[in-house]
């Protein structure tokens, strides 16, 4: 479907709603499958179907419920293929009994599946079709005539259904028609942003104002669709000049070289004066506007007009110009585009100018530092590389061209001269100009290059021109030779450093260039220094290089020891990652494969521990290989090893060298995987072998080396180690969870007896204190108690211990009001208090209340209440409670020996104790288990003391929100 450019978007909105319509009708499927259902019932038949030829050329079928639809699709095919054609009747056809009826006869299987004992059926046709679209059939099981209703009704059918699909037909038709149409819209934009971005890329090269102009009449005027075009710019005099036009003859262009807007001004000023594009859409518009410019294009003057100023950061360069050859009304999308366009245009435009005036400067400054160019170069080439025969043969062929015509490198070791390189600007102009180097002046002196090397000194011959007066001269025979070679000027500079003369850097001109002269010696020395230093960092390299390969291969020895030891402590001493990390470390420095075997607790054979492999594949079947046949110490490859203690290297190790062992360990890896260089090696720990480590990897030009065997065993040596130390961590931690039970169980062991002991004191004291007896039982009684009550604390402390080891602290958290309990305790203490000869005072001002273990705060209360009276010497002690914010603080202050700063944190540990008191009881569990308790309440401890000054233990615990 073809649609104008400027009414294609409308074209496809309008063809989108009809589709839209046509799609809100109801399914076609839907329609015909109720067809169906109506044209079965109405004739009272057992099923019907329908096929039709869709829009791709396959043939759709449709059943009702219980017709076959592949036997429906095969009879739908014969009677499509006896349709009517055009000019002939399109009636039903009515076959009365399917069974003797040629319709399906040669389709015994379909005629079976179809169940049909009659059948009606006619073609369905569509409106100005010639061939038949489809046929709609009806089925009966038994014998069947129609009545003329019966065809009338059925004819119905016949047409609903071809209505249907022919209406699914039109509306896919309708669909393929926006779907293109929207195609066509969309390639247009795309080849419309094409032009704008080629017209962008073209501004980016662009280098001056009139490659500018050129491009944006060029490529620009195409991308918004004008016919003609022009870029009027400020010349350096001040002026507006036409740059470029398209779309004028040779007389419009002369006659617009000034532009006629703005009143024909031809100043920059007036130029700028347009401040805004200017839109003339119609020819009414622009002949209004811009009369002059009309009459200067008849008879053809342009129909709309586009007029946009060029500046950039308030700088106005120009204007631009597109004229069309139709009216027309610019959109918000043409305009911002074309806008853009002037905007690059002016962009450009500021590049240009300031490219010009980079390039300017540019060449200047090239001229003035053509030298420090070339010794800059010279002194990258020479830090860049250290292969000095390619680097001094760089710099001589940085100085061709711009410097010399030629030049040679020769270098001077241990008394031998050798030519590196000879080069030519032009090698076919001047090929033997260089042979002068070996110019003998007489019979027996030296060459010139001989003379330089042996005076460490340049030398310099300028253009031969003058001749001495006598030829029999060593300079006249230079200057002869030197014309017939072409020779015009010639530098000899040696290539000294550290007072060594390393060859000899030679530069010659040809006898049609300007001769060398004083700077250009100057700058042949400098050139020279920097070869020299080239050969002479370079030999300096060759003696650090051997150096560095006599330590490289000890410095990666031990970066992988390093490396190893680093990767076995995060391991930690967990045993099964040790080894997991062991394996794979030894697997990636050493071999393909790595195998670790420990010694079984009988000593008899080596249970295999890890294996690793970069292939998981091969991985599975060293594993299984390995499994399948267990090495016994003494017997096969590893188990010899762990007998006799001796590492075992085998370069070669094939699957028929395995044959003959007892133990053929790995035979099914090697014959699947090819022959492997070994190494095995015992790890052993202070005399004993606790198993071994081995390495393989493919033996195809890769066996193992002299260092990597020592590698190995370093390796084998630290993982033994490793293994020992895991053991005996494992060993002591299996020991402390077992001290930790027998703790426990001798706590409650404990105090069972201790229960009774202490019931029967109690007793006992109160039966002396009633009968008034013998004097001192009593007393002894209430000491006796004490000590039972003292013992009891001690068992509790112990085993707070033990459920504070193993995690099994647990809190039975109620409404607890802090100030009451301090108050209880107090009370209840204070006995005990008093004999320590310690005044409790009280601060307690008003209730703190939370949800915390009143047995658990109990118990801290009593400790720290304690420790106060203990360690107080009998002064007062002040027990304050309230609440700081969103925190309980209860403070314990008394005014004793106090503890030195350095053992504050130490006296919360398990069994510690200040120096300074050393001499009081105690297990020294106390504050540990004080400071648990609290931690489990989400709360803290802190203590604040100077010796002699008593200390502060203040216990902060969290309220509720």
């Amino acid at each position: 479907m073809k649609v104008p450019g400027k009414t294609m978007g409308a074209a496809v909105d309008r063809m989108s709603r009809a589709l839209e319509r046509l799609s809100a009708a109801p399914p076609v499927v839907a329609v015909l499958e109720e067809l169906l259902c109506q044209a079965s019932s109405a004739l009272g038949a057992s099923g019907a179907f329908l096929c039709w030829w869709g829009g791709t050329g396959d043939l759709s079928t449709l059943t009702t419920q219980g017709v076959d639809a592949e036997a429906a699709a095969v009879c739908a095919q014969r009677l499509l293929a006896q349709a009517p054609g055009p000019g002939e009747p399109r009636l039903p056809r009515v076959v009365e009994d399917v069974s003797r009826d040629a319709l399906l006869a040669s389709e015994p299987d379909a005629r079976r599946e179809l169940g049909a004992g009659a059948l009606l059926s006619q073609p369905l046709f569509f409106a100005g079709g010639l061939g038949a679209a489809g046929v709609l059939g009806v089925l009966f099981r038994e014998a069947w005539r129609p009545a003329e209703g019966d065809l009338q009704r059925f004819g119905l059918s016949v047409k609903l259904a071809a209505l249907a699909l022919e209406r699914e037909r039109m509306a896919e038709t309708l669909r393929q028609s926006v779907l293109s149409a929207r195609a066509e819209v969309e390639e247009t934009e795309v080849l419309r942003l094409r032009r704008f971005q080629a017209v962008t890329e073209a501004f980016g090269r662009a280098l001056s104002w009139d490659e500018v102009a050129r491009v944006v009449l060029e490529q620009g005027l195409p991308a918004v669709g004008a016919s003609l075009g022009m870029v009027h710019l400020v010349v350096p005099d001040g002026t507006v000049a036409l740059k470029a036009a398209v779309g004028l003859s040779d007389a419009q262009k002369q006659a617009l070289h000034v532009p006629p807007w703005r009143g024909g001004g031809t100043s920059g000023a007036d130029a700028g004066g347009l401040s805004s594009p200017l839109w003339l859409e119609t020819p009414a518009a622009v002949r209004d506007a811009l009369p002059g410019l009309v009459s200067l294009l008849a008879p053809e003057p342009p129909r709309a007009l586009v007029l946009l100023p060029l500046h950039v950061e308030g700088r106005t360069f120009g204007t631009l110009c597109f004229g069309f050859s139709e009216a027309r009304r610019f959109s918000a999308l043409e305009r911002a585009s074309i806008t853009g366009l002037g905007h690059e245009c002016g962009q450009a435009l500021e590049r240009a100018r300031l490219y010009a005036r980079e390039r300017t400067a540019r060449l200047q400054a090239e001229a003035a530092g053509q030298r420090l160019r070339l010794l800059a170069d010279a002194s990258a080439l020479v830090s860049a590389s250290l292969d000095w025969e390619e680097t001094v043969a760089g710099v001589a062929r940085l100085a061709l061209g711009h410097f010399a015509d030629g030049c040679a490198v020769d270098s001077y070791e241990d008394g031998v001269v050798r030519r590196l390189a000879v080069l030519y600007e032009n090698p076919h102009t001047a090929p033997r100009g260089l042979e002068l180097l070996r110019f003998t002046p007489q019979e027996g002196s030296p060459t010139l290059l001989a003379e330089v090397l042996a005076s460490g000194r340049p030398w310099m011959m300028a253009r031969p021109t003058s001749e001495p007066g006598d030829t029999r001269t060593a300079a006249a025979r230079l200057y002869a030779a030197a014309r017939e070679l072409g020779v015009g000027s010639l530098i000899l500079t040696p290539l000294v450093a550290r007072q060594r003369t390393l060859g000899v850097l030679t530069f010659m001109r040809g006898a049609g260039s300007v001769p060398f002269d004083i700077p250009d010696l100057s700058l042949a020395e400098e050139l020279a220094g920097r070869a020299a230093l080239a050969i002479d960092n370079a030999d300096l390299f060759r003696k650090a290089r051997a150096a560095e390969e006599e330590s490289r291969r000890g410095a990666a020895r031990l970066h992988v020891l390093v490396q190893v030891s680093h990767l076995i402590a995060e391991a930690g001493l967990d045993l099964p990652t040790v080894l997991e990390v062991l394996v794979r470390k030894v697997s990636e420095a050493l071999g393909d494969a790595c195998v670790l075997q420990l010694l079984s607790e009988d000593k008899a054979h080596l249970d295999l521990v890890s294996v690793h492999h970069p292939d998981a594949e091969a991985r599975a079947v060293l594993d299984a290989s390995m499994r399948r046949c267990p090495a016994r110490v003494g017997e096969g490859l590893s188990g010899r090893v762990a007998a006799t203690g001796q590492p075992l290297f085998v370069p070669r190790l094939q699957a028929e060298d395995l044959r003959d062992e007892r133990v053929p360990q790995g035979m099914p890896f090697l014959q699947r995987y090819g022959p492997h260089s070994v190494i095995v090696v015992p790890l052993g720990v202070r005399g004993r072998v606790l198993g071994t480590l081995g390495v393989m990897r493919e033996a195809r030009g890769r066996e193992y080396s002299v260092e990597e065997r020592a590698l190995l065993e370093s390796l084998a040596a630290r993982a033994a180690l490793a293994i020992e130390d895991a053991r005996r961590y494992g060993a002591a931690t299996q020991a402390v969870k077992a001290r930790d039970e027998m703790l426990s169980v001798a706590g409650h062991e404990l105090k069972s007896p201790l229960n009774a002991l202490q019931l029967q004191i109690h007793l006992l004291a109160r039966m002396a204190r009633e009968a008034m007896a013998v004097d001192g039982l009593a007393e002894r009684a209430e000491r006796a108690a004490k000590a039972g009550q003292r013992l009891g604390l001690l068992i509790d402390d112990l085993l707070d211990v033990s459920r504070l080891s193993s995690g099994r602290l647990g809190l039975k958290r109620e409404e607890v009001d802090l100030a009451a309990l301090t108050r209880e305790l107090v009370g209840r203490m204070s006995e005990e208090l008093a004999l320590a000869g310690s005044e409790v005072r009280l601060v307690l001002d008003e209730p703190v209340s939370g949800q915390w273990d009143r047995l658990r705060l109990e118990q801290v209360l009593v400790n720290l209440l304690s420790n106060a009276a203990k360690y107080g010497a009998g002064r007062p002690v002040t027990v304050e409670v309230g609440a700081v914010g969103p925190v309980a603080r209860l403070s314990v202050r008394d005014e004793g020996i106090g503890v030195s700063p350095d053992e504050q944190e130490r006296i919360f540990e398990q069994f510690e104790r200040s120096a300074s008191v050393q001499h009081f009881k105690g297990l020294g569990l106390g504050l540990w288990i004080t400071k648990r308790i609290i931690e489990a309440h989400g709360g803290s401890i802190r203590l604040t003391s100077e010796p002699g000054k008593g200390s502060t233990f203040t216990v902060e615990l969290p309220l509720p929100a």
